[in-house]
């Protein structure tokens, strides 16, 4: 039973550790994400990623300590953010991040027509122009029939095969067309890497309270 036992012990220790890099991978895609999806799902991911990273930082003390109290914590929290992140997969809306941008876009497309400018960082970032076409720059006077440059390859609309015939809204849609498949993958690798975790977990907390239970008779 030793060698079971440091067998799953040091499996624990590095499935905490991958769960640590884990939670650290979601705190940068939140930050980095952050104003490209809405400020709680930003908030949201922030969090997640802060608790997995906390979680497994006392799994592993746990673990080397061989504490039957902390790693019976230790599961309580694990099936604490079990739930959390089921209940995540079953109540979070489908395409957050691509409803957001485009949102964005429409929003920015209404700036534009006060504020000169206000699609150009769009335009650059997706390789489009206009809401739905170049074409919609038409109905802007301020424009006189041209578009701005930020609508052509390499700011140059002199040439006109530079051009981006494809509109913003078009271009956003076809960007995030794998967004619920990725996010969908995600969310359940994030579940089943925390039952894997969970069932360890208990089963070496079990055989140190059974221990700690034979040194007190």
């Amino acid at each position: 039973m030793g060698c079971a036992t440091g067998t799953i012990k040091y499996s624990l220790f590095l499935f905490n550790a991958l769960w640590a890099i884990l939670g650290i991978l979601v705190l940068i895609f939140g930050g980095l994400g952050w104003g490209a999806m809405p400020n709680h799902y930003a908030i949201g991911t922030l969090v997640l990623g802060g608790i997995m990273l906390l979680i497994s930082v006392f799994g592993c003390s746990g673990a080397v300590r061989e504490s039957p109290r902390m790693l019976w914590t230790y599961v309580s929290l694990l099936v604490v953010l079990l739930v959390l992140i089921a209940t995540f997969i079953v109540i979070q809306p489908r395409d957050v991040l691509k409803k957001h941008a485009l949102q964005t876009v429409e929003t920015a497309w209404k700036l534009e027509q006060t504020q000169p400018g206000s699609m150009d960082s769009i335009q650059k970032t997706y390789s489009c122009c206009g809401l739905n076409s170049a074409q919609d720059y038409l109905e802007i006077s301020y424009w006189n029939d041209s578009v701005p440059n930020s609508c052509c390859k390499g700011n140059n609309c002199v040439n006109p095969l530079n051009l981006y015939a494809v509109g913003c809204l078009t271009k956003v849609e076809e960007e995030y067309s794998d967004e619920s498949a990725m996010l969908r993958y995600l969310e359940w690798g994030l579940l089943g890497f925390d039952v894997v975790i969970l069932s360890l977990a208990i089963i070496l907390a079990i055989h140190y309270t059974n221990r700690r239970r034979r040194y007190n008779y």
